[in-house]
């Protein structure tokens, strides 16, 4: 059974279109949808679908949503995110209770960008599956004993919490595993800010949120 979190900007839409997508779930599982303190969302149309109320910010509500899950498999998704039809069933073939770690999906954007994000798809391939390094776009799922025992998502930083909570995984020794799904998402922001502009600026901030990280799971792997 899973738990899926969805945490919600105000007046956030899209989820609506992403959750007939995870119709076939495992039985008893359950969607979160996390909003901020005093909002909602309308859920009457849905089955087996909560709202809850989270902190502030993106990280805070996952960690909030997290917080109250019902059950023990917990997986993250961006309410802008669109699934391939056996993305959940690759997930639930995927995952083993036995031997802890994260899972990621593979990602591919939407035609809504530029033909350049082709070389984008390449570059997250290459960082999630070389590297070990996927972000939270690709739908992170891990077990709820595993994610509090990591001390969730960090709700200090101004970007990319999804981005440290992968080396603190890395820091730790715990795998990190793709799970053969996809999970599809806009690339709407690269064609508006200009491709080569928005790309140098993911890169320059991946690397200079990273290379901490990167010696901290060196000092901890070697030394």
């Amino acid at each position: 059974m899973i738990s899926v979190i969805i945490p919600l900007a105000p007046d956030e839409e899209m989820w609506k279109e992403l959750v007939p997508q995870l119709s076939n779930l495992p039985d008893q599982s359950e969607i979160l949808l996390v909003v901020g303190i005093g909002e909602s969302a309308d859920v009457s149309d849905f089955e087996n679908v909560r709202v809850v109320e989270g902190s502030e910010g993106r990280a805070g509500r996952m960690n909030s949503g997290a917080a109250k899950a019902k059950h023990d498999f917990l997986w993250f998704l961006h309410a802008d995110s669109r699934l391939a039809a056996n993305t959940v069933d690759k997930l639930t073939a995927a995952y083993d209770p036995e031997s802890r770690g994260l899972y990621y999906n593979d990602l591919k954007f939407l035609d809504d960008g530029p033909k350049l994000i082709k070389l984008n798809e390449l570059m997250v391939r290459w960082r999630s599956n070389f590297l070990k390094i996927p972000f939270g776009d690709q739908g992170f799922a891990i077990s709820k004993e595993l994610f509090v025992e990591l001390g969730g998502y960090r709700e200090d930083l101004p970007f990319g919490e999804d981005h440290v909570f992968t080396w603190k995984v890395k820091q730790e020794g715990y795998p990190i595993k793709p799970t053969g799904g996809t999970i599809h998402t806009s690339a709407r922001k690269y064609k508006k800010g200009g491709w080569g502009k928005v790309t140098a600026l993911h890169v320059w901030l991946t690397i200079k949120q990273g290379c901490p990280e990167f010696l901290i799971w060196i000092w901890k792997k070697f030394l």
